[in-house]
């Protein structure tokens, strides 16, 4: 009978799996990256629409405060900035995110075939224990058979 089996490549799966987590663990990251630019961009076009409507409700009341008027537009032209900036910002973590997907799904492509391999292996394995249960209990039914039938010729 074989010994118990034993994968010849299961220090490399081991490795390629570990490779995975981290790659898994770089995308985490780099979601949650995405994530808080986006947060950051949505709070400045918050900010933006907000200050926008207070503009029009203030010109729409008749108060014309010119001094406060000239502050929230250049505050205004600098959150415009700050926006654009911010989009560049999420366009780069963009790239970084399909970059670690893109090394996360080749890693885990690796796992899969060396899995693959793996069942192929336990399974060879599993056909060859069965092969030589088999053979071994042909080969008891074999010499019990003869036992019997030299028994039953000696009478």
């Amino acid at each position: 009978m074989p010994k118990g089996f034993k994968f010849r490549l299961q220090t490399v799966l081991d490795l390629a799996e570990r490779v995975q987590d981290q790659k898994a663990q770089l995308m985490g990251a780099a979601e949650a990256r995405r994530q808080s630019v986006i947060d950051v961009l949505e709070n400045l076009l918050r900010n933006e629409a907000t200050l926008r409507s207070d503009l029009l409700k203030a010109q729409q009341s008749g108060v014309l405060d010119l001094q406060a008027i000239q502050m929230s537009l250049q505050f205004l032209d600098n959150l415009a900035e700050r926006v654009v900036g911010q989009r560049a910002a999420l366009a780069k973590v963009d790239e970084e995110v399909e970059a670690a997907r893109a090394e996360l799904m080749e890693a885990a492509q690796k796992v899969q075939v060396l899995q693959k391999l793996k069942d192929k292996a336990r399974a060879d394995y599993n056909r060859e224990v069965d092969r030589q249960e088999a053979k071994f209990i042909d080969e008891i039914a074999t010499v019990r058979f003869v036992r019997q039938g030299s028994l039953n010729f000696g009478e």
